[in-house]
């Protein structure tokens, strides 16, 4: 038997070169009936990617913002609609990564399952809206999540997507 060459850092361990922390490792996205491959889930460091912010303004409906699992497509959507989360987390570099996204309710919600000593207490927004007026939000003491005003504040932190083979090397 051929000894597995695949040694990805712990889960909430720091990815050199990447800006920030592992996750979550999570399945890919279905596109045209195909599966695309499984990513790493990479959480900036919050000094440099978690911030206060609205998430849009209250009955606001955000045409390509409800994905439960496309953080980066809810974004650009976001980012479209001129919504301040999106905007700030976009205009992020770290490490010379500019691809930053605010993360879907699954990909927070994996998060706060498999690494929920990295985030501040309090609430953090998700890309996934629910309404014109309401958008996920996610609570990392007691992994809840519920849906809040879009024009309220709450944390932002960016995260973004990396191919599996990108933590060997």
């Amino acid at each position: 038997m051929k000894p597995n060459p695949f040694k990805p850092p712990y889960l909430t361990g720091y990815v050199a070169g990447q800006g920030g922390y592992l996750a979550a490792v999570m399945r890919g996205h279905v596109v045209n009936g195909v599966e695309q491959p499984a990513y790493a889930l990479i959480a900036s460091e919050a000094a440099a990617g978690e911030f206060i912010s609205i998430w849009g303004n209250r009955d606001q409906s955000v045409d390509g913002a409800n994905s439960r699992h496309d953080g980066k497509a809810n974004t650009e959507a976001m980012a479209a609609a001129g919504c301040p989360a999106a905007l700030k987390v976009k205009a992020l570099v770290i490490e010379g990564h500019s691809d930053w996204y605010v993360p879907s309710l699954g990909e927070l919600n994996a998060a706060a399952s498999n690494a929920p000593e990295l985030f501040s207490k309090g609430w953090h927004w998700t890309s996934t809206q629910y309404s014109r007026n309401l958008a996920f939000v996610q609570l990392f003491e007691y992994g809840d999540s519920s849906w809040d005003s879009k024009d309220g504040e709450f944390r932002v932190r960016a995260f973004r997507r990396i191919p599996l083979e990108a933590l060997t090397t």
